[in-house]
């Protein structure tokens, strides 16, 4: 009983802990952080494209891995969209991701809906069901884009 109460209370400062330092990150280094994300979300879309459109060979173990990491790194670059990163550092998210929180943040999650579904499209190696997913994937990127990054 005693260690599942100082476990707790471990857990509960560790989160205090994490919180307060995030709050601490400046403006241009979470815009960093963001863009880092998207930069190897990219490094593993633009394979993936490649053999869903015939310009590269398919590789069955390749694309799984990419759609994998794909799938992780759909869950991260959100947190560097927080309170006053609108600036400090160059940045092609528009005014609307903090006007439009409410559409930002369903964008977000319909990206990250999709990112499981290719997962388990190349687990299959079907390639009717890879390029079905992966076109579901895009057109979430396309939306969020089209939406809420400038040009």
């Amino acid at each position: 009983m005693q260690k599942a109460v100082k476990l707790g209370l471990g857990v509960a400062l560790a989160t205090v802990f994490a919180t307060a330092a995030f709050a601490q990150v400046k403006p241009d280094t979470a815009i960093q952080y963001r863009q880092g994300i998207f930069k190897a979300q990219l490094w593993n879309v633009l394979p993936m494209a490649a053999m869903v459109q015939g310009k590269a060979p398919y590789d069955q173990a390749a694309f799984l891995l990419r759609a994998q990491r794909l799938d992780q790194l759909s869950k991260m670059a959100w947190d560097g969209f927080g309170p006053g990163t609108n600036a400090g550092a160059p940045t092609k998210a528009r005014p609307e991701v903090w006007s439009n929180g409410a559409g930002f943040k369903q964008a977000a999650d319909a990206f990250q809906a999709e990112t499981p579904k290719l997962v388990a499209a190349a687990q299959t190696g079907n390639m009717d069901q890879i390029k079905s997913a992966f076109g579901a994937v895009t057109k979430s990127c396309d939306n969020c884009h089209d939406n809420f990054r400038s040009k």
